[in-house]
């Protein structure tokens, strides 16, 4: 699979979650290149409108969904600062993605689940307006593109700057 490949070092540059980009570098000396400095990644944590947990510490010892163990905002982040910061103790279920994060809240197989601000955007209005906010966890540097150190140091540079210059041009 795509995440095996990677670890294995497979690919000569790789467009990640930052989280994954520091296995890498672990593992296989990928170095990061550039980030998008204009966009935050978050967690947030979604409970039921209308439902009896209303805030963090009403979902000590509660069961909350997440994409996956290793989702950066959706998971890691929120699940270190459910534990670090609010001192919390959950039961986590992972439901492979967002959207499945979202219904199980809804369906009220989870007291609560973990997402980010875009996937819980992307939500028809059916599913959103059930759904009330109460948490977002810290801001982080979003997905960095990172290069295999097996790739020659001008050609990673000239790539950096062909993203750089990119970025300077007005959009179409």
């Amino acid at each position: 699979d795509f995440e095996q490949e990677f670890m294995n070092g497979q690919f000569d540059f790789a467009y990640m979650n930052p989280y994954h980009v520091l296995l890498g570098n672990k593992k296989e000396g990928y170095n990061p290149l550039i980030r998008d400095h204009g966009k935050k990644l978050y967690g947030v944590l979604a409970v039921n409108k209308d439902g009896p947990y209303q805030s963090i510490e009403d979902l000590d010892n509660k069961t909350i969904a997440f994409p996956s163990p290793n989702a950066l905002g959706a998971s890691l982040l929120m699940r270190a600062d459910l534990k670090d910061i609010h001192h919390i103790n959950i039961t986590p279920k992972y439901v492979k993605t967002h959207d499945s994060v979202y219904l199980n809240v809804v369906m009220k197989h989870a007291e609560a689940g973990g997402g980010v601000q875009k996937t819980f955007n992307s939500q028809s209005e059916k599913i959103r307006s059930k759904l009330h906010i109460i948490y977002k966890t810290r801001k982080l540097a979003p997905h960095p593109f990172a290069a295999h150190p097996r790739v020659n140091t001008e050609i990673s540079d000239r790539v950096k700057e062909a993203f750089l210059a990119m970025g300077k041009n007005d959009p179409l």
